[in-house]
């Protein structure tokens, strides 16, 4: 009998009221001595065999028959008495450690199953049927074992079998409900399984549809890119055509232009005939070996002088009847009473006929006056426009040349000393600019042309910095030659101050005022800056106006670029004797020391534009000529300003106009002072 026969007999006796029972398993324990070393490698194969059934999947437990155990016990009784206590108890220690051996292994059998259920819930969908099938194969193979028990040859094996399915109540009943644990978590597994198969049919179903979306963002992916090309190829033949039809483009509103300012400039030429004859023209005298021009007056003016020389005639006609009338009437005591009061009567008659005559003379003179004035407003814009031919004509850029491959020359706007400033159109940006031609003397010597040079980039420089809308905007510079160069400026195609003021010397003080708060606009901006710029030669001449009446500040070729480190009374004045004297403040003129100036030059220069606009002259040297002015110290001797009384100028106007010709220049206000004061401000009533 096997080992495992001892457990199932001594678990069984265990729970058995038979006290007998002990002994007679020693004693039949005893009498199958001489058997098991027959048996002993048999049975541990199948010891072996069974523990790894148990790990692997432990087959339903198998309850024995009581047939079996009374057979066993009727063949126990039979067996012999004779054992010896030391037998029973040397096979009753041998019984107790084969137990002992036999709790170790279900230990080990629990732990290998609570692991299995461990490994088998985190398993994927196949996984599970894998392990399922595992154990179907395992209780085959445990079926095909018993089978194979039933045989004649391996009956002794059957009975160890069947006492290791029942072992012992205890046992059996651990294995029993381990088994009926394990049918939920089967059926746990089974509904796991089926959720699982479901999500992955889910999940199959939007992989699909993933799938499908993604072959349609390709298709459409493909399209885009198609549709890409196609539009890259249509734009690079678009520039390809661009590039080709540029220069015809630009050949034809360079023509355009050309043509419209050559008809320009022959109604310009026309119109100076038909003023000349109207107006006057220049003449030329010679005497000697000088030849001088002179203005001789056309027909119309003639005819106004003529008729004004005429009415004076009329007028001391007039007033010599009247003083001739007035002095017969003091001889008195000629003829009766009667007579001398109708004489007295005619004359005071004739007296009133005499008065009214003078009255409409003077109307008619004031007339002729006022013509003769239109006329000479007139006769100074024909002078100008007629000046201003002469210099396009005799300029070397007067055939409508394209400079710098972009900018169209077209007519001459005016002549200063070294420069020429043309009205051109931007071919690029499509624009009209003003294109300032600065021309190098070639006589002059290479330290006066660099010195003319440097000048020039230094304005330039201030210059290209500047953007505010009461700024001219400078937006190119170029060179053209050895000898020339040109900056490019933004065009304004109003007139400057001073045509305006020519035109129409006396400005009422509404138009005086927001003209002077555009300019002071313009110097504030200046004077904000990191490094602050003095103008220096602010008159009227360099306030242009746009269309729309908008002025700007321009011409800052004797602009000073204010240092950090100056102190509080100002930079050194290094271009002394430079600017436009009418407009300068009397510290520009001290000659015992080097001048220290600073934004007050500008205000001083504001202050006469000011005056100028709001009474139509100067207030200082106003018909004198530079010369003079420097001759005479009249700007130093400038220490009061002096209002006349027409026309009517608000109290306000004229307190500016003192803060801002204030003598002292430590007292006078700089720009960002000034330009506080309510007067300079605008705001809602």
């Amino acid at each position: 009998m096997s080992d495992d026969m001892l457990i199932h007999f001594s678990s069984n006796s265990s729970n058995q009221s038979d006290q007998s029972l002990p002994t007679k398993i020693a004693k039949l324990e005893a009498r199958m001595v001489g058997k098991a070393p027959a048996h002993q490698h048999q049975q541990n194969q199948q010891q072996t065999q069974q523990t790894t059934w148990s790990t692997v999947s432990p087959p339903p437990p198998r309850s024995v028959a009581s047939n079996d155990l009374a057979h066993n016990s009727s063949s126990s009784d039979s067996d012999d008495d004779n054992g010896g206590e030391f037998l029973i108890q040397a096979n009753t220690q041998k019984r107790q450690k084969l137990q002992d051996d036999d709790n170790s292994i279900f230990e080990h059998v629990e732990t290998v199953a609570d692991g299995r259920q461990k490994i088998t819930e985190v398993l994927e969908a196949k996984a599970g049927i894998d392990v399922n099938r595992k154990k179907k194969q395992s209780r085959g193979r445990g079926h095909s074992v018993s089978g194979r028990g039933r045989s004649s040859r391996a009956n002794e094996q059957t009975k160890p079998q069947m006492c290791a399915s029942t072992v012992s109540p205890s046992n059996g009943q651990l294995e029993n409900s381990s088994y009926k644990d394990n049918k939920p978590k089967e059926q746990f597994r089974t509904e796991n399984l089926s959720s699982l198969e479901e999500e992955v049919t889910s999940l199959r179903a939007k992989v699909a549809a993933l799938e499908e979306d993604l072959h349609k963002s390709r298709q459409e992916a493909s399209d885009y890119l198609n549709l890409c090309r196609q539009l890259e190829k249509e734009l690079k033949d678009l520039k390809d055509c661009e590039q080709q039809m540029k220069p015809k483009r630009t050949k034809i509103i360079s023509d355009l232009l050309i043509s419209v300012s050559k008809a320009e400039r022959q109604e310009a030429r026309l119109k100076i005939r038909q003023d000349s004859v109207r107006l006057g023209n220049v003449g030329v005298i010679r005497a000697g070996t000088v030849i001088s021009e002179t203005w001789e007056d056309g027909q119309a003016l003639k005819d106004l002088n003529a008729h004004l020389r005429q009415l004076l005639e009329t007028k001391e006609a007039v007033e010599r009847q009247r003083k001739s009338l007035k002095k017969r009437q003091s001889d008195k005591g000629d003829g009766n009473d009667t007579e001398s009061g109708i004489h007295e009567e005619d004359i005071f008659i004739q007296d009133e006929i005499y008065k009214s005559r003078l009255a409409s003379i003077k109307r008619e003179e004031e007339v002729i006056l006022r013509e003769r004035d239109r006329y000479e407003l007139e006769k100074g814009r024909l002078i100008r426009e007629m000046k201003r031919i002469r210099d396009e004509d005799g300029s070397r850029f007067n055939n409508f040349q394209i400079l710098n491959h972009r900018y169209a020359l077209l007519n001459l706007l005016g002549k200063g000393g070294f420069s020429e400033v043309y009205k051109a159109f931007d071919l690029v940006e499509h624009r009209y600019v003003a294109c300032k031609l600065h021309g190098l003397n070639a006589q002059w010597s290479e330290d006066k042309k660099q010195s003319y040079i440097r000048h020039a980039i230094r304005e330039y420089n201030i210059h290209k910095t500047l953007v505010h809308h009461h700024i001219v905007r400078l937006w190119d510079t170029f060179e053209i030659d050895q000898n020339t160069f040109c900056t490019v400026l933004e065009y304004c195609s109003g007139k400057d101050l001073d045509a305006v003021l020519k035109a129409t010397p006396v400005l009422p003080e509404r138009e005086a005022r927001i003209v002077i708060v555009q300019i002071f606009q313009g110097l504030v901006y200046l004077n904000k800056r990191t490094q602050k710029i003095i103008h220096y030669d602010l008159k009227p001449g360099n306030v242009l106006f746009d269309e729309f009446g908008v002025a700007k500040v321009t011409d800052f070729g004797l602009s000073k670029i204010v240092e950090d480190d100056v102190g509080s009374q100002g930079m050194e004045l290094t271009s002394q004797g430079a600017g436009t004297y009418w407009y300068l403040p009397p510290e520009c003129f001290e000659l015992s020391k080097i001048p220290l100036i600073s934004s007050k030059v500008d205000v001083w220069s504001a202050g006469i534009l000011f005056y100028q606009m709001l009474f139509g002259r100067r207030p200082f040297g106003h018909d004198q000529s530079q010369e003079r002015i420097l001759r005479e110290d009249t700007i130093i001797k400038a220490r009061k300003v002096e209002f006349p009384s027409r026309p009517a100028v608000s109290n306000e106007a004229k307190e500016l106009i003192r803060r801002c010709l204030t003598y002292n220049q430590v007292e006078r206000p700089d720009v960002l002072t000034i330009a506080q004061e309510p007067y300079l401000t605008y705001s809602k009533k």
